[in-house]
């Protein structure tokens, strides 16, 4: 299979930014960030391929970034960001190329926007109980659908993309193993691979109603559009429409944040709690729980 690796000019940028973004099943926004970073190494080193990617070139990009965020130039926020496009960036790199280049915490860079403050984001039981019984009002295969992907966020602290991009496979394998394996094709952050082990028989419930829906409907996933965004558009849709007609507050991720803090509360560690979520860095999960 031939990769793209050119980013001679804008264009060119663009086309690749979207091939790196789609590779770690990623969207739209970090498509465009990872495209302003291939345009700030080609006007900043004159390299216009990943092919001519070395440690020097790399370094002297994230030098150029702690120089302009030193001058008041560029935000931490905005330069961390720019440091997570680089960073998968390199990870393409290594994977299509076959190089090794590592990657850079942002925090060692001095570039980080800060420590990660706790902030209580979970939906109460009551209004996640809300907000299921209004998807299962209308008859949309779509609502129903999101109906079970609500579940499985909820009992497993998957993001709202992975329940929805979840296999059929995948829930079969789980129910049968008692370990929810996630990888790339379930839409998982980066296409990292990560296991949560079933450990409530409200969890295996969740998985098996969700299966049987997915069966009785012929779906390979819980996205029962023609694309994952349409489902991902339509959850939106419903939860603007939820918000209006009941003046609740709902969030998708607040459905992660509930499933973080049963967890602690329950004695888990923080360290299996961020692995269980798929946080790159424990210190991430401090969002989630005190």
């Amino acid at each position: 299979m031939k990769f793209q690796t050119s980013f001679r000019n804008n264009h060119n940028a663009l086309f690749l930014s979207k091939a790196i973004s789609s590779y770690f099943n990623r969207g739209t926004s970090l498509a465009s960030t990872i495209q302003t970073v291939l345009n700030g190494i080609r006007e900043l080193t004159g390299v216009k391929s990943l092919k001519d990617l070395n440690e020097k070139v790399v370094q002297s990009y994230v030098s150029h970034l702690q120089e302009r965020v030193k001058a008041g130039e560029l935000s931490r926020k905005t330069a961390e960001g720019y440091i997570s496009g680089l960073n998968r960036v390199l990870e393409y790199t290594n994977e299509v190329l076959g190089r090794n280049f590592q990657t850079f915490s942002p925090a060692a860079l001095n570039l980080s926007r800060g420590s990660f403050v706790y902030v209580d984001r979970a939906v109460s039981q009551e209004t996640h109980q809300k907000f299921l019984s209004f998807l299962s009002q209308k008859e949309d295969i779509r609502a129903q659908a999101l109906y079970h992907s609500v579940q499985l966020q909820r009992e497993f602290g998957l993001r709202l993309r992975e329940s929805l991009a979840i296999k059929t496979e995948t829930i079969s394998k789980a129910l049968e193993t008692g370990t929810l394996h996630l990888t790339k094709t379930d839409g998982t952050k980066n296409g990292r691979e990560r296991e949560i082990p079933i450990l409530t028989e409200s969890q295996r419930k969740a998985l098996e109603k969700a299966l049987d829906f997915m069966k009785e409907n012929g779906l390979f996933s819980l996205a029962p559009t023609e694309t994952l965004k349409e489902q991902y558009n339509f959850a939106y849709e419903v939860k603007r429409e939820f918000e209006a007609q009941t003046g609740e507050r709902f969030t998708f991720h607040g459905e992660r944040h509930a499933f973080a803090q049963r967890l602690i509360s329950e004695g888990v560690d923080r360290a299996t709690v961020s692995a269980w979520l798929g946080h790159g860095r424990e210190e991430i999960t401090k969002v989630y729980s005190k």
